[in-house]
């Protein structure tokens, strides 16, 4: 089984949710997604193992390891990115980083109209991608338009200036306060709103498949604050 055909693992530890994935084929194989908060440390490697164990897998049947790669806080990324390397590192395995507001806005492709992405920053703050699709490319017309925008709600509405959905980590008082300031908003439901490593893992397998692996040597976080309050680092470096 080559590569690209071999089960893929996925680990996002960006923010208070975390969440694995192990990708087959065909498909996701086996979810797992739990409130980790500061915890990500004592609970990730129990939790991969649990996964590969759901999907009746172990570390030596795995062709590839994902990580999100942030905007995100900088213990959780550091957590996921020490341990995605580690594995591949050990195992021999390549390593693609995606970035975590990519995995957020992907399952609304079919959707017709912009997506704006939203992690929580904590403060009352969020940062936020504006996603546009174009055509039908690798990975399946996912664009990124524009820079990470770490802004108050206030400000966070300001920016949709058209019908765009809204996704990601939006609670309800969070939603009803952009609902209001921005009436062109469609704000995504809630089930549909967190992000979910099956997404993450998918848009690493379209890279597997291209043979586009990241070097594990350079691939670094995007943090939540960078320099001016801003999430200003891109995945791989500026």
């Amino acid at each position: 089984m080559s590569t690209a055909e071999a089960p893929l693992l996925a680990i996002d530890t960006s923010t208070l949710q975390a969440g694995l994935a192990v990708y087959g084929e065909d498909g996701p194989l086996a979810e797992l997604t739990w409130p980790a908060g500061r915890a990500q440390t004592a609970a990730l490697l129990d939790a991969i193992d649990r996964l590969l164990a759901l999907a009746g897998l172990r570390a030596t049947d795995l062709g590839a390891v994902a990580v999100a790669t942030g905007p995100g806080s900088f213990n959780g990324l550091r957590v996921g990115l020490s341990t995605a390397k580690g594995l591949a590192f050990a195992r021999g395995l390549p390593l693609i980083g995606i970035p975590t507001l990519d995995a957020t806005a992907y399952p609304h492709i079919g959707a017709g109209r912009p997506v704006r992405a939203v992690l929580a920053a904590g403060r009352g703050r969020l940062v936020s991608a504006l996603y546009r699709w174009q055509g039908d490319s690798p990975p399946y017309g996912l664009r990124r338009a524009g820079e990470y925008e770490n802004t108050s709600p206030e400000g966070l509405a300001a920016l949709i200036v058209e019908p765009t959905i809204l996704c990601g980590e939006l609670d309800g008082a969070t939603a009803r306060t952009l609902a209001t300031l921005a009436p062109v908003a469609r704000i995504a439901a809630p089930a549909l709103r967190p992000r979910r490593p099956g997404s993450l893992a998918e848009l690493a397998r379209e890279r597997a498949r291209r043979g586009d692996y990241d070097d594990p040597a350079l691939l670094e976080p995007v943090y939540l604050h960078g320099p001016g309050g801003q999430a200003g680092r891109q995945a791989g470096g500026q």
